[in-house]
């Protein structure tokens, strides 16, 4: 048709169709969460291998970079020979994640096997005993609560068939989650395969998505999509290596405390506060409930200092330490973090949870670029502290900077 032959009217209708296509996928998305959510995890679960070489790539490739530049200065600087560099970055990458993997898994794994048997101990001959001394004086104290709990206890025998048959199904999903971790286990491996790949071919996979992207979209959505895609690169480095940094920092701490006041299974705990440590906010309480329940059985006494030193760590570590590690990497405000954990959290799990932060911080940092670019467009000043005031009118595109109040300057925030 004619009108669709100008310029104008084809934007629009661009736009229009856009917005209407976005809205329909909402619609389903939120109608038809149960389908959308099986079928992404069907896809995900195909491409498990694929995915987990693209995010184990994302991890060495700093150390790839740092090593191929350090070679290609030093090195090879009279002589260049880039493939050299390029794999000998490659093999430092790969056994430095290795070692990474291998030191968490040989720290952990012995610590819990060595203390199963003392946990064991703990909860049968102290906790448990304590535990029935305490309801049986109470059960004396109150006759009431005593035949409340007997005929319980005559229910759960009566229906003791059906508990027993109902343990069949726990016994298949335990099943399944063990043939699921092995599945992953495998995924894993694959993906490490495939994250060498990916690194001797970076420059090769950058190039070819470019020249895509170049041939799809217009000089100025490109551009955009490059520059989304480096802030994303960037923002997901600072925090994910950042917040490494800050939980070997805080499980250092918890294990210096807990050995120097003698508190029990201080190795492992360490390490559940440590690696929990890097699920923001929630993750230091996470970790300290399984922790806290550890020190209740074996040492009762010291449960409220552990809790109290556990509080304290976490403001020391919001306050302190990850604010010099990560400083203003992220430029979100603590309720846009909540919001983001929440949100991702019950949408992706744990991994959600950690990535969430990051992802909305890409998400708001290109909104934000978006609004102030229309907002200069329209010669209105971008600092969130003008739209604040009370009683200041805004003004429109044509009234420019007479809509600022006296000693009011534009400034990007």
């Amino acid at each position: 048709m004619k009108v669709f032959n100008d310029k104008k009217y084809n934007k629009i209708f661009k736009y229009c169709f856009a917005f209407v296509m976005l809205t329909l996928v909402i619609i389903v998305v939120i109608f038809q969460w149960d389908i959308v959510k099986s079928l992404v995890s069907s896809i995900s679960h195909i491409f498990s291998p694929v995915i987990w070489g693209m995010v184990i790539a994302f991890i060495m490739n700093p150390i790839m970079k740092k090593t191929e530049g350090f070679l290609n200065r030093r090195v090879f600087k009279k002589r260049p020979a880039p493939r050299v560099a390029r794999a000998i970055g490659v093999v430092c990458a790969s056994v430095i994640f290795i070692a990474a993997i291998a030191a968490i898994i040989l720290s952990v794994i012995p610590e819990l096997i060595s203390n199963i048997p003392g946990i064991y101990d703990g909860l049968m001959n102290e906790a448990l005993p304590q535990a029935e001394s305490w309801i049986v004086k109470i059960l004396d104290d109150n006759p009431s609560i005593a035949n409340v709990v007997t005929n319980q206890l005559d229910e759960l025998t009566r229906n003791l068939g059906q508990l027993i048959n109902g343990l069949v199904p726990q016994l298949r999903n335990l099943l399944t989650s063990v043939l699921d971790f092995a599945n992953s286990v495998k995924n894993f491996f694959f993906g490490f395969i495939l994250a060498i790949y990916f690194l001797f071919s970076k420059e090769l996979l950058q190039a070819q998505a470019k020249r895509i992207i170049v041939a799809l979209f217009s000089e100025k959505t490109y551009h955009s999509i490059f520059s989304i895609t480096s802030n994303t690169n960037h923002a997901f480095l600072s925090f994910i290596y950042g917040k490494i940094l800050d939980s070997l920092l805080i499980g250092l701490l918890c294990g210096l405390f807990m050995m120097i006041f003698k508190m029990p299974y201080a190795m492992l705990i360490a390490i559940i506060i440590g690696t929990t440590n890097i699920i923001p906010v929630f993750g230091p309480f996470i970790g300290a409930i399984p922790s806290a329940v550890l020190v209740l059985i074996a040492d009762p006494g010291k449960v409220i200092w552990f809790i109290l030193f556990i509080i304290a760590l976490q403001q020391l570590d919001a306050n302190v330490i990850e604010p010099k590690i990560l400083g203003n990497k992220i430029g979100l405000s603590s309720f846009w973090v909540l919001f983001a954990i929440l949100i991702c959290g019950g949408l992706f799990g744990v991994v959600g949870m950690i990535i969430g932060v990051p992802l909305f911080a890409v998400i708001f940092d290109t909104i934000n670029s978006i609004v102030e670019t229309r907002l200069r467009r329209k010669n209105m000043p971008t600092d969130n502290s003008y739209y604040s005031m009370p009683g200041v009118s805004i003004g429109s595109a044509d009234s420019g900077e007479d809509a600022l109040p006296d000693g009011l300057e534009d400034s990007d925030s």
